[in-house]
C-alpha cells in the first residue's frame, strides 16, 4: 500500500513535480470531462468569438444605446465569459473526485505521517487544478486570438482579449473557490441526490450563472462593466479563502 501511495502521489511534500503528477492523475480519471471542455472551447471559438458571423461582425452600432434584437446580437460575444468558466468547472470535477479518492484510501493520511502539512496537501491539489485550467485557457485563448485575426485582422483583437481576460479571471477564481470550500466543508465533496456533480461544483456555478443573462439585459458597455465587477468580486472571495486556507483546512478534514 505504501509503495502504491508513493507512486500515485509522488514524493512527499509540495513541489512542481507533485503538482504535475496530481494534474495528470485527475485528467486520467475520466476523459469525458476533458472532451467536454474541448467541445465547449471549440463552440466558443466558432460561435462566440467577436469576429464570428453572430458576433460583432454583423453589428454596426455597438457604442450608443442599443435595444431589442441588436442589443442581443451585440451582447452575444460576452457569453464567452460564462462559457469559458464552464469547462474549467468540468475540469475541476475530476480533481475533487481525486481528492476524495485519495482521502478515503488513506493517501493523505500517509502524506501527513511523513510530515507534510495540511496546507502543502491543499496547495498540491489547488495548484494542480489551476494548472489544468491555465493550460486550457492559454491554448484556447491563443486559438481565439488567432481565429479573430484570420477573420478580421486586428479589428476585434482588443475586444477578444478583454473578453478572454474577464473569462480567465472568473474561471481561475472559481476553480480556487471550489477547491478551497471543498476541502473546508467535507459535505461539499458529495453529490446531491440524483446528481453526479460534487456540491462544491454546483455552488461554484452560482457565481457564474448571472453571466448567461447579463449580455441580454444590458447594453454591451454596461454588461462589460458588470462582468468586470463580477469577476473582481469572485476573485476577492477566492483570494480571501486561499489566504485563510492555513486555518480553514484542518488536519482532520484530510483523514478517511
Amino acid at each position: 500500500m505504501m509503495a502504491e501511495t508513493q507512486k500515485a502521489t509522488g514524493d512527499s511534500g509540495y513541489g512542481k513535480n507533485q503538482v504535475i503528477v496530481t494534474a495528470r492523475r485527475a485528467l486520467g480519471i475520466n476523459r469525458f470531462y476533458l472532451v467536454y471542455a474541448i467541445i465547449v472551447g471549440i463552440g466558443v471559438l466558432v460561435f462566440l468569438n467577436p469576429s464570428s458571423s453572430i458576433g460583432f461582425s454583423n453589428v454596426t452600432n455597438t457604442t450608443g444605446v442599443i435595444s431589442g434584437a441588436v442589443n442581443a446580437r451585440a451582447g452575444i460575444p460576452l457569453l464567452a465569459v460564462p462559457f469559458t468558466v464552464l469547462p474549467m468547472m468540468m475540469l475541476t470535477t475530476p480533481m475533487v473526485v481525486l481528492f476524495v479518492y485519495d482521502k478515503n484510501n488513506g493517501m493523505l493520511e500517509y502524506l501527513l505521517s511523513l510530515g507534510t502539512t495540511q496546507r502543502d496537501i491543499y496547495l498540491r491539489y489547488l495548484d494542480a487544478a489551476l494548472l489544468n485550467a491555465v493550460v486550457y485557457l492559454l491554448v484556447f485563448g491563443a486559438l481565439n486570438m488567432l481565429y479573430s485575426y484570420i477573420r478580421s485582422g486586428t479589428r476585434f483583437l482588443s475586444t477578444t482579449g478583454v473578453i478572454l481576460g474577464i473569462g480567465g479571471l472568473i474561471a481561475v477564481s472559481t476553480v480556487a473557490f471550489i477547491m478551497t470550500i471543498m476541502m473546508v466543508f467535507s459535505s461539499l465533496q458529495k453529490s446531491r441526490a440524483g446528481g453526479n456533480q460534487p456540491l462544491a461544483i454546483t455552488l461554484g456555478l452560482v457565481g457564474v450563472f448571472p453571466g448567461y443573462f447579463i449580455p441580454f439585459l444590458f447594453h454591451y458597455g454596461v454588461a462589460m462593466e458588470i462582468e468586470i465587477v463580477q469577476g473582481t468580486l469572485i476573485a476577492a472571495v477566492a483570494l480571501i479563502l486561499v489566504a485563510l486556507s492555513g486555518r480553514l483546512v484542518r488536519r482532520e478534514k484530510l483523514l478517511p
